[in-house]
């Protein structure tokens, strides 16, 4: 639950701030305490104990392309694991091994294609990942296959709710799964005359949600309609907005306007769901 005060916004904004940076320090102390590693250089003792997450980007535009390909190999416990004696391999082509750095001692060791290797990332094609370990034995990881992108032509959201009946958000011809996520934002007046603006974004935890698109009694064209606990308005508290984010489950991304813009037919492309970011809210707006 999100809470700003609208005349002294700056003001909460500071005090969110400091106390997200005092509950970093106490955070990073007490790992340190515990001896906790974000990453580890101790390779389990067999495949069991190993995970490898893969994450697959195609993005297209009139101007660039950009593919990319991250591989992280962690450990039963969660913890990544840093060793450039393991290789992975997608279609027979070694991906390279880096490592970025954190905050403080972090350290997150990956594995990604580099800018010359010719590999097809193409909405469809199949990719194939092995695992090589130290002795040179090779265990098979899996195949993913490259998502298709979505588009937000293919949602309808309506401009703003009708004065009665139900509300719904629809979709079609999906040709992956994915989430729709709800937010919902108010407005109250305190006794003090304050104006408050509060609600729940739609990456919380407790958000609203629903999977669509093709899947097991899922169509690839339908629609939902939304619980109408969302939409009371009431003399204390004026709904302002519904937002909907829509997360492609092939890729975890949301819908994005690209690069932020306000331009009439701005590109829609996925991106990394990120807190906060307008350019990937999709509202139904005002009830009167």
């Amino acid at each position: 639950m999100r809470r700003y005060l609208l005349p002294r916004l700056a003001l909460a904004r500071s005090l969110i701030a400091r106390s997200l940076i005092a509950r970093s320090l106490i955070a990073m102390s007490l790992l340190s305490m515990l001896g906790c590693a974000t990453s580890t250089k101790d390779l389990p003792s067999t495949t069991k104990e190993m995970r490898v997450n893969i994450e697959v980007e195609h993005l297209t535009t009139p101007t660039f392309a950009r593919r990319s390909v991250r591989a992280v190999l962690t450990n039963a416990k969660g913890a990544d694991v840093e060793r450039d004696d393991v290789r992975i391999e997608m279609n027979g082509v070694p991906l390279r091994f880096r490592v970025s750095q954190g905050n403080y001692y972090d350290r997150h060791p990956y594995y990604t294609l580099d800018d010359n290797d010719q590999v097809e990332l193409a909405p469809g094609s199949e990719l194939h990942f092995v695992l090589i370990l130290p002795d040179s034995t090779r265990h098979e990881i899996g195949s993913v296959r490259a998502p298709s992108a979505m588009s937000v032509s293919q949602f309808d959201f309506g401009p703003k709710p009708p004065a009665s009946g139900e509300v719904a958000l629809a979709w079609r011809d999906l040709t992956d799964s994915a989430e729709v996520r709800l937010g919902r934002t108010e407005m109250r007046k305190e006794a003090e005359g304050n104006v408050v603006v509060e609600g729940s974004g739609e990456n919380d935890p407790d958000a609203p949600r629903r999977t669509i698109g093709p899947g097991r009694f899922r169509r690839r064209s339908d629609r939902w309609v939304l619980p109408e606990s969302l939409l009371v308005s009431t003399a204390e508290r004026t709904l302002l907005t519904l937002n909907a984010a829509v997360v492609s489950t092939a890729t975890g991304k949301c819908l994005d306007v690209e690069g932020g813009s306000k331009e009439s037919g701005a590109r829609i492309i996925q991106y990394a769901c990120e807190d906060a970011a307008a350019n990937q809210e999709w509202r139904l707006v005002s009830l009167p």
